[in-house]
């Protein structure tokens, strides 16, 4: 148990680790290296997530069918992690769509079958899901700040007057690339340790649903709701902060580094919250989390939406662990409770590819608004759909009685 618990909280942090990396400057890059306009760098999102729309529910289907989800996720890791030093070399417009599409399709199933994986060891051994992707948030600060002090370096005054720290030492493009491709490559390589899923499962699970299974599960009420609700919440928050980059180095003139301290205030309440999040969670009572979390969310985007003050953006970013906690253990915990256990590898793939669908449509639409506006109204239209999602949970059944459920289980 030990050592398959240490292997997945190492994948946690890896591909975490890549993701930050990636997510957090691949925008800034495109704008500053690749002279990218708003609209571009939003059709190449849109574009590109696009196909994993369809590929995730395929994926999960097979993975479900064959019980093949490790092997599944060998071949997405060394494929994503060769596709990503092409993408480092590309410079026209077309030849970025084209890659970052087929990254895209390359990387659809590693977060979906990782959190299948994990959800169903952890279950099995009764270890709590939350302290293995505190790994991921480890991962996700580490490298995100590591990447943009190597870009920009790191300066603060001492006595004196003088100035101690270290200047930049490489270049954009390399430190998001070669990040990357290595994090993700050493993330194929501990896959050759990973428990398997169908270790974690009854044999009785394996490859036995067919189609009134899949039929019932886009029928399911409960499914339907959380998958809307990630969209509203998580997607569009998320969607929306892979402008903040742009934003506060472009936009009101901060160094790349300024990502880095951004990244460190989100990610360390992160900490303490995901290890106690179920506790914590069942607590409040469901429902009652999710309204607070959704409120912090609108509190942070309207002060984003307004100030031009760095530490008032970066205190009101302080908040984002509630979010993260919200979608990594309530939700994974809310869906593993509504849908059958043998089609479980299909929902975490088909809530990939509508939360890749939310991404697609909102990355466009934000990128436009950044082009012909700014930061501003790219962080104004999330303000607007994250109030959706506070009006969706208020109006919500499904928190309250299948939350409820879960917090009376043993």
């Amino acid at each position: 148990m030990k050592r398959n618990i240490l292997v997945l909280k190492l994948l946690s942090f890896t591909i975490m680790g890549a993701m930050g990396a990636f997510m957090n400057y691949i925008n800034l890059y495109l704008e500053q290296v690749l002279r990218f306009t708003g609209s571009q760098i939003g059709l190449i999102m849109m574009i590109s997530m696009s196909l994993v729309i369809v590929v995730n529910p395929i994926l999960g289907y097979i993975g479900d069918k064959t019980g093949k989800h490790v092997w599944m996720l060998k071949g997405a890791f060394l494929a994503s992690s060769v596709i990503i030093v092409l993408y480092s070399q590309a410079t026209t417009f077309t030849m970025v769509l084209l890659i970052a599409i087929m990254f895209e399709a390359a990387r659809a199933s590693i977060g979906p079958f990782l959190d299948l994986i994990t959800s169903e060891y952890c279950a099995k051994v009764g270890y709590d899901f939350g302290r293995v992707r505190v790994f991921a948030s480890a991962g996700f600060l580490l490298v995100t700040m590591l990447v943009g002090f190597a870009i920009a370096g790191f300066q603060m005054p001492w006595f004196d007057g003088q100035i101690i720290g270290f200047y930049g030492f490489i270049s954009i493009r390399v430190a998001i690339f070669a990040t990357v491709a290595v994090m993700l490559f050493i993330s194929f390589l501990l896959m050759f340790f990973a428990p398997k899923p169908e270790d974690a499962k009854g044999k009785e699970n394996k490859g036995q649903f067919n189609r009134s299974d899949i039929v019932a599960l886009l029928k399911n009420k409960n499914f339907q709701f959380i998958i809307v609700f990630i969209n509203l919440s998580m997607v569009a928050l998320e969607s929306a902060k892979s402008f903040v980059g742009n934003h506060l180095v472009v936009g009101l003139g901060s160094a790349e580094n300024i990502v880095s301290i951004m990244t460190f205030v989100m990610v360390v309440p992160e900490f303490v919250l995901l290890p106690l999040g179920t506790k914590i969670i069942k607590k409040f009572g469901f429902k009652n989390w999710y309204l607070f979390a959704m409120t912090t969310m609108v509190i942070r985007m309207i002060i984003y939406s307004f100030t031009g003050n760095i530490t008032i953006f970066a205190l009101a970013s302080i908040v984002h662990g509630f979010g993260v906690t919200t979608h990594v253990v309530g939700n994974i915990t809310f869906i593993r409770r509504v849908v059958e256990p043998k089609v479980l590898g299909l929902a975490f793939t088909i809530m990939a590819s509508t939360v890749m669908f939310g991404r697609a449509i909102m990355s466009f639409v934000y990128g436009l608004l950044y082009e012909y506006f700014d930061g501003f109204a790219v962080f104004r239209m999330a303000t607007v759909l994250l109030v959706c999602g506070l009006i969706w949970v208020a109006r919500s059944k499904s928190l309250k009685v299948i939350g409820d459920e879960i917090t009376h289980e043993s």
